[in-house]
């Protein structure tokens, strides 16, 4: 049976808040952070039935490995895990910004593992991975990549890898329902490795845990979890608006710094990095300011998005 080409969507998102919450002995970070789902920018895979086995992969962005890159690796860890090796031509249409703290390549994997799973349950039911054998496989591509085979926001710790769904409702909690985010990618790259490295130099002494950041997220818990809050309108209190690799990334790059006090001064009510940069998104309560905003930054040559919440 021979599958139709298709073309996979690969949307990105935002990171709400961040924190490094600590430091493991092996060397990797404990995270605690919520991700958003956007619908764009996005990614574009068409995908192509070829003759034998394999996957033949090639990219719009020159940069792109065509041997090693989370596609490719996408591939071969759902091929290993299930016997599942059908011939596939990739072509990935990049619109996600590389560097951008989007996770444009964790969506891609995601897509394309959502895709083989289909195509395996139609040609090869018995080798069909269950949901959960599909999550490990994900996680074993990159730590992002499981939240992309979600359908909504979703809270994650642990290195990023342990993810908790937003309970309905929850972005109303937060006090984001009808906000009006636009998000910003200005033509700067941000090396997750270098921030990561960056930020364990400027926080040397820096424990398993890290005390605010604990504190913060153990005060953000009632706005993700419970059903009644006290204060209403927690985005007024912003302090759970905070991103660890700020710092660090805006002393490297003052364009970022200075495009984040651009959108608090055109009336954001709240704007903040996302991931280890170099995007940023700004929170605003009328629709014709966030578009007055994101017109002003494309007339400064800045790629911006505008988002309903």
């Amino acid at each position: 049976m021979t599958a139709a080409a298709v073309t996979l969507r690969a949307g990105c998102k935002v990171n709400l808040y961040l924190r490094i919450t600590g430091v493991r002995p092996d060397g990797y970070h404990e995270l605690d952070t919520l991700f958003l789902p956007l619908p764009e920018p996005c990614d574009l895979l068409h995908v192509t039935p070829r003759a034998g086995q394999g996957i033949a992969f090639s990219c719009t962005e020159p940069d792109v490995d065509p041997a090693r890159n989370t596609v490719t690796a996408a591939y071969e860890d759902f091929a290993t895990a299930t016997g599942f090796r059908p011939g596939l031509a990739v072509h990935l249409e990049k619109g996600i910004p590389h560097g951008a703290g989007l996770g444009g390549g964790s969506a891609d994997a995601a897509a394309l593992l959502r895709h083989l799973a289909a195509l395996c349950a139609e040609q090869a039911p018995g080798k069909a991975p269950a949901p959960e054998t599909l999550r490990t496989i994900a996680a074993g591509v990159g730590a992002d990549v499981p939240f992309f085979l979600m359908d909504g926001p979703a809270r994650a710790t642990g290195i990023g890898d342990a993810l908790t769904p937003l309970r309905p409702g929850g972005l109303a909690a937060l006090g984001l329902a009808g906000m009006h985010l636009v998000l910003a990618c200005p033509p700067i790259r941000v090396s997750t490795p270098w921030a990561y490295r960056a930020w364990d130099a400027a926080n040397p002494s820096v424990p398993g845990s890290h005390a605010e950041a604990g504190q913060g997220a153990k005060s953000l818990r009632p706005c993700l979890t419970s059903e009644s809050l006290e204060d209403r309108n927690p985005l007024s209190r912003g302090p759970w608006l905070t991103n660890s690799f700020e710092p660090v990334v805006f002393q490297a790059h003052a364009t970022l710094r200075r495009t984040k006090e651009f959108l608090l001064r055109r009336g954001a009510c709240a704007a903040l990095m996302s991931g280890s940069g170099a995007s940023l998104f700004a929170l605003f309560r009328k629709h014709g300011t966030a578009r007055d905003v994101a017109e002003a930054l494309r007339n400064d040559n800045i790629v911006a998005f505008l988002h309903a919440l």
